[in-house]
């Protein structure tokens, strides 16, 4: 029993230490002297840098090919008006579908429908479409107005909207660590204490101080959830001609900017809204 009695107690022994060990935590560095904690704020009104629109041009045949060289030849065109209108300022992409529609007849009810079989096929119907991203959004209206007037079978409205360049949110960060140096300013102020040193600035909603735990720590994003894994020109005469060109079939395509004034109605370009957050831990000084 003796020698038993002795290896219980060296296993205890071992045992010890190591189970301390996994309770003992380091002190945070903000704990060891008096800091200033300020979440800084940012919203600044800046006006729309992009502007879309698509329009849509349809052809009927008895053959495919037929059907889709008409829509293409359409929408070509009103490829050439747009850049002459924007030029670069214009992003076009372009896409072609087909499709047959059948013959149809009436059943027992006398509801019209289509015969769905090969051999019934009546015709096609070819549909092609630009979807343009203007990067000018003063040239947005006049570029959509010349496309409409070539008559697409179906235009979206336009679409203003601001897309956050690195230029943009440099801005609004700024503007957002600023606001943290003032808010830490006017709290020592108030607190009677002299504002140190910067020693933490990070951008996000904060707290820069964080949680003082014993649990093992975790990476964690500015809203405190996890990340997640990785997966796979000026205005001319109306009577000038803006722009001409000539259709296979020998008709003769004219736009003048009263073509394009009749179509372009005039909207707002309503400011939108960037924001940005930073969280910043200032020293006391003495």
């Amino acid at each position: 029993m003796k020698p038993i009695f002795l290896i219980g107690m060296f296993t205890l022994a071992l045992s010890g230490p190591v189970f301390a060990q996994e309770r003992i935590f380091e002190e945070p560095y903000w704990t060891k002297k008096p800091v200033i904690e300020a979440l800084g704020r940012a919203q600044l009104e800046v006006p729309p840098n992009r502007a879309s629109f698509s329009v849509e041009f349809r052809e009927t045949s008895v053959k495919s090919e037929t059907a889709m060289q008409t829509a293409v030849e359409r929408a070509r065109i009103a490829y050439d008006v747009i850049k002459k209108i924007a030029g670069d300022a214009a992003r076009v992409t372009s896409s072609v579908s087909v499709e047959p529609y059948y013959k149809q007849y009436r059943d027992r009810d006398g509801d019209r429908i289509e015969n769905e079989r090969a051999d019934k096929v009546d015709g096609y119907a070819a549909e092609a479409s630009l979807s343009v991203t203007m990067l000018d959004v003063g040239k947005a209206g006049e570029a959509r107005a010349a496309a409409l007037a070539l008559g697409p079978e179906q235009s979206s409205r336009m679409r203003v909207f601001l897309e956050r360049t690195a230029e943009i949110n440099r801005k609004a960060y700024e503007a957002a660590a600023q606001d943290a140096a003032m808010r830490a300013k006017s709290s020592a102020k108030a607190a009677g204490a002299v504002l140190g040193q910067l020693l933490v600035l990070q951008e996000g909603n904060g707290p820069c101080l964080g949680q003082w735990t014993s649990q093992p720590g975790r990476v964690v994003d500015q809203y405190g959830r996890a990340p997640r894994r990785a997966m796979a020109a000026p205005m001319a005469d109306s009577e000038v001609v803006v722009f001409t060109g000539q259709r296979k079939n020998g008709k003769t395509i004219t736009i003048t900017q009263a073509d394009i004034d009749a179509l372009n109605v005039p909207s707002d370009m309503v400011p939108q809204t960037v924001t940005a957050r930073v969280c910043a831990v200032y020293a006391i000084g003495n």
